[in-house]
């Protein structure tokens, strides 16, 4: 049995995991898909987010209360800088860190690094509030409804704060989607990991896979967390 505990995503809440949850369930594993402060049904607080480190003691807490061991953590999309941090926060307690479409930054940079040619000047202010997106027009109209009517305004602070290195001995897993557009902050990642030589795995899929693709992305969990040889899988070039 594998502990998950889910990070959503940047507009979202814990209910963008509702789809995964039961095939992780149903696999046997245990499951923790918390909406973060300021969003899904806490989204009233947002203005208490005054930075990253608010997020990162939310989700450390929720593993120590929970007393849970040998986890893995697993960010989507902004998602991948909380667990990226509290990897680093409480590494004995950390075994595997998937990182879906994520925003990872070198260690020491912020989110808004890893925009198209570096961050914006100037930098959003930091009580800022960025309101959702519009829907892609490529959804399927009834799905696009349904998260429209989910999604909420994300904290600018967040993203102006720096992401620490993983310690070793936290085993890092990166996939990213095939249709995420190419200026999403992922593709800064996977460029550089590329350029690091490094390991990933492609799903076809689009940014909203965990909702659009669950059964697929659930086995990829599994599969991340479960064998060795398939974290080092190579995509192609």
């Amino acid at each position: 049995m594998t502990t998950f505990v889910l990070v959503h995503g940047a507009f979202r809440g814990g209910w963008a995991w509702r789809s995964v949850r039961p095939h992780l369930v149903a696999a046997g594993h245990d499951v923790h898909a918390p909406s973060l402060i300021g969003a899904g049904e806490h989204a009233a607080l947002v203005d208490a987010v005054t930075g990253l480190e608010v997020w990162v003691d939310q989700i450390t807490r929720l593993v120590e209360l929970e007393d849970l061991y040998d986890v893995a953590l697993v960010g989507h999309s902004q998602g991948g800088l909380v667990t990226t941090s509290v990897a680093a926060r409480i590494p004995e307690r950390v075994a595997h860190l998937v990182h879906l479409d994520a925003a990872v930054p070198a260690p020491g940079e912020r989110a808004v690094d890893l925009n198209p040619g570096g961050a914006p000047d100037p930098l959003p202010a930091r009580d800022a509030v960025i309101a959702a997106p519009a829907a892609s027009p490529d959804l399927d109209p009834a799905f696009a409804a349904w998260h429209a009517a989910r999604v909420t305004p994300t904290p600018a602070s967040v993203a102006l704060d720096p992401v620490p290195a993983v310690p070793a001995g936290v085993e890092e897993h990166f996939a990213f989607f095939a249709d995420t557009p190419a200026y999403y902050p992922c593709a800064a990642v996977r460029a550089r990991l590329d350029a690091e030589e490094r390991g990933y795995r492609v799903l076809d899929a689009d940014h909203d896979a965990p909702q659009t693709a669950p059964a697929q992305v659930a086995q990829l969990l599994i599969e991340f967390t479960t064998s060795h040889e398939a974290s080092m899988e190579r995509s192609p070039r």
